[in-house]
């Protein structure tokens, strides 16, 4: 299959919900900027299908050429719901390490454990 096109990238990345198209043999061949945002383990198509993921075959003619996978962004959440689960995937994604985490969310070190703190009362 040939490689997706900068234009068709830049729409699938623009997209809130996470997109996976997989090849018919189940490979992934593309994850878009909300799928590759999850968590590092969270990258399988039957993951993705888990965590509430719709799948529509593509077809060309009468040949299936694989799938796509489209997992709907998380409605209903707070402000509050969201920060948490951005500090949260941020601490995953650095192993824990305070100083990192609140340089990739913009934020300061204090403000951080603040944060935290809160969350743990």
């Amino acid at each position: 299959m040939r490689e997706l096109s900068p234009i068709v990238r830049a729409v699938l990345d623009a997209r809130d919900e996470a997109i996976v198209i997989v090849d018919a043999r189940g490979g992934t061949l593309y994850l878009n900027a909300a799928a590759r945002a999850t968590q590092p383990q969270a990258h399988t198509p039957s993951q993705f299908m888990a965590r509430g993921g719709r799948a529509v075959l593509l077809r060309l003619g009468e040949g299936v050429l694989g799938e796509v996978i489209i997992v709907p962004r998380a409605s209903c959440q707070t402000w509050a719901d969201q920060e948490r689960a951005a500090i949260q995937e941020t601490l995953q994604q650095t192993g824990g390490n305070c100083a990192e985490t609140a340089r990739r969310l913009g934020i300061s070190r204090t403000t951080l454990w603040r944060r935290l703190k809160a969350e743990r009362s």
